[in-house]
Parts: structure tokens; sequence; C-alpha cells
């Protein structure tokens, strides 16, 4: 298993901080979600032009490092046709970036159903979707497009439900181990739920009510939900994604990554 840190966790710094404190720190990759002030990677100086993303890639080569995936805010629940229209479309673009830097993924959300649209409705508007960005991945090149468990899709069961609908090999699940757990479903449940299309996941910890911390501070299960994935054959990518972008009082990134990604690899052992 190796292990990767979202720039979600680290929006002060620069993309050569980010490098070299990921091969400081003994991060195997790096998932972009944001740089400094801008949220959007195509639209961030490191990757914006054809000339940036060679060098960036380059740079990140260099340090021994790859870059796993793209992070989207994209919510393929949408069902306004201009509003679903605007938020592929940006999906479509992180799809071509993540082919040519070499990402594995492209991460998007189910997001929040509008206003009278049924469960069953969101769950086949979220199956649609997947699949139409599945097939543009197919073109754009070897990316596939993970739904996180998050939102109002947090629950392994409502993921598999989505899932029996989709039957693309460039659509997948990205597990976060923290929010399925926080919304009361056994972590065996969610893998068993989620195993057949399981492709990447998130880490992070947490106290009871949802606060984040340090690795081992809280009470999620991470070293169980670890040796679950390990035993069911799992040797993907394992990302730390710390939420400082969004809660600001969390613990500094230069605490925060360098703990996780030791007891992590306590961890995997």
């Amino acid at each position: 298993m190796r292990l990767s840190f979202s720039t979600l966790g680290c929006p002060e710094w620069t993309f050569e901080q980010i490098v070299l404190r990921a091969q400081e720190y003994g991060y195997d990759g790096l998932e972009l979600r944001g740089i400094g002030p801008e949220l959007d990677i195509t639209k961030c100086s490191d990757f914006s032009s054809t000339s940036a993303r060679q060098h960036s890639l380059r740079f990140v080569t260099d340090h021994g490092l790859r870059i796993v995936a793209v992070d989207t805010s994209t919510q393929v629940v949408r069902s306004d046709p201009s509003q679903r229209l605007q938020q592929f479309n940006n999906a479509r673009e992180n799809i071509d970036l993540a082919a040519e830097i070499g990402a594995s993924f492209v991460r998007v959300f189910g997001g929040v159903p509008d206003d009278g649209v049924t469960k069953e409705e969101a769950q086949k508007l979220c199956a649609d979707g997947l699949l139409e960005l599945g097939d543009y991945a197919v073109s754009a090149g070897n990316v596939r497009v993970v739904l996180e468990t998050h939102d109002f899709f947090s629950r392994g069961s409502d993921i598999a439900e989505i899932f029996r609908m989709v039957d693309h090999p460039n659509a997948g699940v990205l597990w976060d181990l923290h929010h399925p757990y926080r919304q009361g479903e056994l972590p065996e449940q969610t893998l068993s739920l989620l195993k057949p299309w399981l492709a990447f996941t998130h880490a992070k910890d947490s106290v009871k009510g949802g606060a984040y911390c340090l690795l081992g501070d809280g009470d999620v299960p991470i070293k169980s939900m670890i040796d679950l994935l390990q035993t069911a054959g799992y040797d993907g990518w394992l990302s730390l994604e710390w939420e400082k972008r969004w809660v600001p009082e969390l613990v500094a990134p230069e605490i925060a990554f360098p703990q996780y990604a030791a007891k992590l690899r306590q961890y995997i052992g």
C-alpha cells in the first residue's frame, strides 16, 4: 500500500514546498486539491499551461514522487441541465489534465440532490453521470473517475446501489474511511459493499462528534480498516485528507503530515 496526501491540507504551501515536504515526510505521491488560493487545479499557475505542467511533473518525478489523483468539486447528482453541464465540463477539464500528467484518478462527489429529487432518482443521476464521465475518461486516457463516500452518499450501502447500475472500467469508488463510519456503518460492511469497485482510499481520524485529530488520538478504527483492506488484497493508494483548507484551526500540516505518515507506515507494517 502506497501513501499520498491531499493538498487540501496545506493551502499555504507553494507547489515546490508540497513536493519537497512530501519527499521529506516519506510519502509516495500527491493528491491535488488546490494550490494556494486556487482550488481548481486546472487554473493553478503550476498546471495552467503545457509548459507549466511539464515543469511541475518533471519536478515531481525528479523527487521520486508521482501525482496520483486530481480532485474536483463536481457533483454528479445535479439535475438542472445548465448546472449539470457546468459541473461536467469542469470534470472533463480535470480528466484531460489527469491524463496529461499521468494521474490515475479524478475524484467527483455525488453531492446533495436538488429539492424534490427522490433517493432513487438521485442514484440514477449519479450512475448516469459516472457512465458519461467514464466514457470520456476512456477517450482522454488511462484515468478512472472515482466517486467518494461523502455528503448524501456517504455510506457504502448508498454507493453500492449506484454502482450496481454502473459497469464501467473507468469508474470506481473512493472509500473515505471516515465518513461511512461516522454514519454508523461498520467497516466490514462498507468494504464488503464497495470491494468490487474500490479504487482509492482516504484516511483521517476524528473524535466522537467528527472533529479531526492526529492519527490515533481519535476513535476511527483506521488500523483495523487497513487490516481489512490488506486481507481483502487491496494494494492501492492510501491518501491523507487533512481538511486544513476548510478547518483552519486544525493542526498545521508540518505536524499532521509526518505524524500520519509514520503512523500509517506502522499500521501497514
